[in-house]
């Protein structure tokens, strides 16, 4: 379905507690496909992506969360801190340009509480490799090393140009909000004041 509007195709704001796209409000119809970048990696299952967000959008749904990492282990994206599959990458760009081209917002999740797709878990791993003294998952949150990889490959995700739509993500209407990690949990610091500083850091610098 390809959208004869795309010149109206604008960014979602928020204005008081309210989203807002193209002069109106904008309400969240949403479902959750994490797989999508994984399945475009795929040619035989690359099919797959297309007729997920089409019949999505056909049934009325406007905004798809989905996985836009996926850190070491088969078919990542971040093979080794600061290095990325290009090919892996061109997968994401194929899914972004397919959400746009049937009018979905995409919210892109950067990395994992759990161990799938990599998460924060490997991310740890990295850091021993490298001789990190790091005594639990948690250091994902704090560790300056750590954070390094996760900034650096954040960095490169949110300035990449899409090689579909030649439109940097960061840019792309297309791309309704960012999710620093999915489901985070930091159990050494039940008061959540670790949690928010990393947010901190990750928004403000």
């Amino acid at each position: 379905m390809e959208d004869a509007h795309h010149h109206h195709w604008t960014m979602v704001e928020r204005s008081g507690t309210q989203l807002w796209a193209s002069g109106r409000p904008f309400i969240i119809h949403g479902f959750n496909t994490y797989w999508l970048m994984s399945f475009a990696a795929d040619q035989a299952t690359r099919p797959r992506v297309t007729a997920a967000i089409a019949e999505a959008a056909e049934a009325g749904l406007n905004v798809c969360r989905t996985w836009a990492f996926s850190d070491g282990g088969y078919r990542a994206l971040q093979t080794v801190p600061f290095h990325y599959d290009e090919d892996v990458f061109q997968a994401l760009d194929f899914v972004v340009s397919e959400a746009k081209r049937h009018n979905m917002r995409l919210i892109l999740s950067l990395s994992n509480n759990w161990e799938d797709y990599g998460g924060k878990a490997q991310y740890v791993r990295w850091g021993k490799e490298a001789g990190l003294d790091l005594t639990s998952e948690d250091d994902f949150f704090s560790d300056p090393t750590i954070k390094s990889y996760y900034k650096a490959f954040v960095e490169a995700v949110v300035t990449r140009i899409n090689t579909v739509t030649n439109e940097t993500y960061k840019d792309d209407p297309t791309i309704l909000a960012w999710e620093l990690i999915n489901e985070p949990r930091c159990p050494s610091d039940p008061s959540g004041d670790t949690l928010q500083v990393f947010i901190t850091s990750c928004v403000f610098g």
